[in-house]
Formats: structure tokens, sequence, C-alpha cells
């Protein structure tokens, strides 16, 4: 699984590999991130399994493997966001 999408903002997520701090020197375990910087919550979860040991997607859309298909509460929660946008942006 490449793909994760945040429980809470509904965004899709950054897996970032395994790896040694920079400031602390203390080596960390593969991790999601919600990254705050490009309009996400700033959520994290912890990488299990394959998705510890898989490279992160390189520029989010159009690099690494096909997203998994997204179930139908997904879509709803997707659906229900486009709504508002679109009523926001309407007036």
């Amino acid at each position: 699984m490449n793909v994760k999408v945040c429980e809470r903002c509904d965004r899709e997520m950054r897996l970032i590999p395994a790896g040694v701090s920079k400031k602390t020197g203390k080596p960390y375990n593969a991790f999601w991130t919600c990254d705050a910087r490009n309009g996400g919550c700033g959520e994290t979860a912890r990488a299990e399994g394959d998705a510890a040991q898989a490279a992160p997607m390189a520029g989010g859309f159009g690099g690494g493997a096909a997203p998994a298909p997204a179930s139908s509460e997904q879509l709803n929660r997707i659906e229900q966001k486009l709504d508002e946008v679109l009523s926001i942006v309407k007036g």
C-alpha cells in the first residue's frame, strides 16, 4: 500500500521512510504524515508492514504505484467536501 488517506482531514498522506534524525542523530521508524506545509492537518500515523519498507511517492501524484481504489465511505466524504468547496466558490 503506497497511499494512505488522513482519517482526520481526508487528505493524502506522505510516507516518510525510516532514517536517522539530522537534529538528534537518533534513528526513527517509517511513518505517514499529513503535511501541514501543504494544507494538511499535521496528523501522523505509524507505517506498518510493507509500507514501512516502501519508498515514498515521488512528488505525490504521478509517482509511485497506482493508488488503491477508494471505498464508498471515502468517496462520500470526498464528494461532501467538493460540494462544500463548490458552495463557497459559488457564493
